[in-house]
């Protein structure tokens, strides 16, 4: 009975202590998750609090020139979720009004209620093809509940490209297009459409880890728009023909 007693309390014991010190790990520690898992192109500064409840402002490496910043990033943190073996979290990044929920496992992250605006400079950054054209204007990423695992990407979401500019064409108005996409598994699909403006969008994809994204489709505008725009894309575009572009993009 007492050896009983002694291993009962022994386990309490040990079971405080790492309560105890996981409560008191410092919100350092997720600057090194945030580079580890973005393949440092993201880096978390002046991090605040513990792992429970913090914040830090989060900067994306560009190839050549300063570091980014994308904003605050703000955290609070259930820990009794540690106990099933998931880290479930309460997160809002810059000025979203509304926390979405981040459960993660060693299986795997869901996101649910994402909707964060970054700006489209970004891009450059995870698409390096683009990083000689200067993509300007803002990017708003959408979805209700996206759930990413080691071999599969499931559920649905949304990529606004707002306010298009290139730097290659300063002042030149590409309207606002979307691409919306589809986590079936392995693969994702996509289709483009555009929001507005004067350049009209279509185009459908694919992307998985092993051929990477592809992505085929047109661009076009009306007899009535700018010859800047005309110019932009015969330039751009050597299939050019009666204001339509058609593309072929692989990355």
């Amino acid at each position: 009975m007492k050896a009983r007693r002694i291993a009962l309390y022994s386990g309490i014991g040990i079971s405080i202590y790492i309560v105890t010190l996981m409560a008191t790990i410092p919100a350092a520690w997720l600057c090194l998750a945030v580079e580890r898992v973005s393949q440092q192109k993201l880096e978390m500064r002046a991090p605040v609090g513990s792992l429970w409840s913090g914040s830090g402002r989060l900067y994306a490496n560009q190839r050549s020139g300063p570091q980014l910043e994308l904003g605050e990033l703000r955290w609070k943190t259930a820990w009794p979720g540690i106990f099933r073996g998931k880290l479930l979290a309460d997160v809002a990044f810059g000025n979203a009004s509304h926390a979405m929920k981040v459960e993660l496992s060693l299986s795997g992250v869901t996101v649910q209620g994402l909707d964060i605006a970054l700006p489209a400079r970004v891009l450059a950054i995870f698409a390096p093809g683009l990083d000689t054209v200067g993509p300007q204007g803002t990017l708003r990423l959408r979805s209700d509940s996206l759930r990413l695992d080691a071999d599969s990407i499931l559920g649905l979401a949304e990529i606004e490209w707002r306010r298009v500019r290139l730097s290659r064409a300063p002042g030149l108005d590409l309207g606002s297009h979307i691409a919306r996409l589809r986590g079936g598994g392995s693969k994702v699909d996509i289709e483009l459409g555009t929001l507005e403006g004067p350049l009209r969008l279509t185009g459908k994809g694919t992307w998985d880890r092993e051929s990477g994204l592809t992505l085929a489709g047109a661009a076009e505008h009306g007899a009535q728009a700018g010859t800047e725009l005309a110019q932009f894309l015969r330039v751009m575009c050597p299939e050019y023909r009666n204001n339509r572009c058609g593309f072929r993009f692989r990355l």
